[in-house]
């Protein structure tokens, strides 16, 4: 095969690479349901080997070229078919970390990985100036300097390191995760060996191409499952949401209460049908969403629900909303489900009423919804009488943890009250950037 063919199959293949890196990052931008890490990072590792094959490309294409332009066009595409290889493989080896240790508790490999291509990057900028990696003749024609080998390093480590990460933490990844990293590893090792006893061809570059589409697609199917899997989870928990949201007995009591005030106080009565129309709208306007809301939101059906229950009450229930803190995002029907069953396993069934308070704090890292009244309290070592009060905790802390991160727990005695805390990461809720007015 003569250095022309060998050129002409090299750039060809390399120009497959580029388009199909640029539907890659077009896929991950618009066209898939990623999670946002994992995308990010497969923009960045497409995006990298993409200027990677136009460097290499650009290089072929200059080769020898005589001018200026032929003089910086080589040099550049040289430095930068080394620079972003070596971005490409730190991204790779990042992603599998990310995959292995996503609460970022290794904090060793998280700075000693860096440093290492870090260095890396810091000997190929030093070898612009020493020619150890390689250097462009007066012909403007690439050579291999004496210390080449070790610009290969890089490649070779990221192969053990990744292999040795692989074979460690293999239980930590799933099984569709486990097979894209070892192509990915395997892969350019075999064109590695091959390239020894093959000259012209660019194997690297292809093995690069292949193992970032086969890791692509494998990792796509599994983010595409768990998406699917979620939204199930999702349907039937507005469901479930739904179900025990439905409350006849206080349907009826508000009801009551209202035609009752239509002859004694219809001023008010208005007033409780308005509460009792956003109650009804908030509900079901709920049930659909698939995003959290704002706190101000959230409260203010808190607020719509509670005056309907003192108006039914007969003034025997109080409520205090202690807010000190607000602008972040909770999952629609969060708060007011707790403070529905503080109403009603709590003061309802204490004799002469009682007080239901709701505080919002704020910490460093985190926002914390405390529902506490002063009811009748219960053993949390027994199951619930009503079986819609387990119901409703159950989804509340599901959709807690699966779209905001956050937490529920519940303490409770006999004749001393409940408190339920809901717990919110900030790193969560800081992607929340709408704000109402707490009515």
């Amino acid at each position: 095969m003569t250095p022309e063919q060998l050129k002409f199959i090299n750039i060809s293949v390399e120009m497959c690479g580029v388009l199909l890196c640029i539907l890659g990052i077009i896929v991950v931008r618009f066209g898939t349901k990623m999670e946002k890490g994992t995308g990010k990072y497969f923009a960045a590792i497409f995006l990298c080997l993409a200027i990677d094959l136009l460097s290499n490309m650009t290089g072929l294409l200059t080769k020898g070229m005589s001018g200026t332009f032929g003089f910086y066009a080589v040099r550049i595409a040289d430095f930068c078919e080394f620079f972003f290889g070596y971005l490409l493989t730190f991204f790779v080896t990042w992603y599998l970390l990310y995959c292995i240790d996503p609460k970022k508790k290794k904090k060793i490999l998280r700075a000693g990985i860096p440093s290492y291509y870090s260095l890396q990057i810091l000997l190929l900028v030093i070898s612009q100036f020493t020619h150890m990696y390689y250097y462009i003749d007066a012909s403007n024609i690439y050579h291999r300097g004496n210390l080449f080998w070790l610009s290969q390093a890089v490649a070779v480590g990221t192969m053990v390191l990744n292999a040795v990460l692989i074979v460690i933490y293999r239980k930590k990844l799933t099984r569709r995760e486990l097979v894209a990293f070892c192509c990915y590893t395997l892969i350019p090792a075999l064109a590695l060996l091959m390239q020894m006893f093959i000259y012209g061809l660019y194997l690297n570059l292809f093995a690069a191409i292949i193992s970032a589409v086969i890791m692509f697609v494998v990792i796509l199917e599994e983010q595409v499952d768990k998406y699917c899997e979620k939204e199930r989870e999702n349907t039937e928990l507005r469901v479930s949401i739904m179900l025990s949201q439905i409350q006849p007995h206080f349907l009826y009591n508000t009801l009551d209460s209202i035609y009752i005030l239509c002859e004694k106080d219809p001023d008010k009565a208005q007033k409780a049908v308005s509460y009792f129309a956003d109650y009804l709208r908030l509900n079901l306007s709920s049930i659909s969403r698939e995003t959290p809301v704002t706190i101000e939101t959230e409260m203010n059906h808190v607020r719509t629900y509670l005056e309907l229950e003192k108006m039914s009450s007969e003034d025997t229930l109080n409520y205090v909303l202690d807010i000190g803190a607000g602008g972040f995002m909770v999952p629609a029907l969060s708060v007011q489900p707790l403070v529905e069953n503080a109403v009603k396993h709590g003061t309802s069934k204490k004799q002469g009423g009682g007080t239901v308070t709701v505080k919002i704090r704020e910490y460093d890292d985190c926002f914390e919804i405390y529902v506490i009244d002063d009811g009748a309290g219960f053993d949390l070592s027994q199951p619930p009488d009503d079986e819609r009060l387990h119901l409703g905790m159950e989804n509340v802390r599901k959709r807690l943890k699966a779209m905001c991160g956050g937490t529920l727990t519940v303490s409770s005695a006999p004749g001393k009250g409940t408190t339920a805390v809901i717990w919110l990461p900030k790193s969560i809720e800081e992607q929340g950037n709408d704000r109402e007015e707490f009515r």
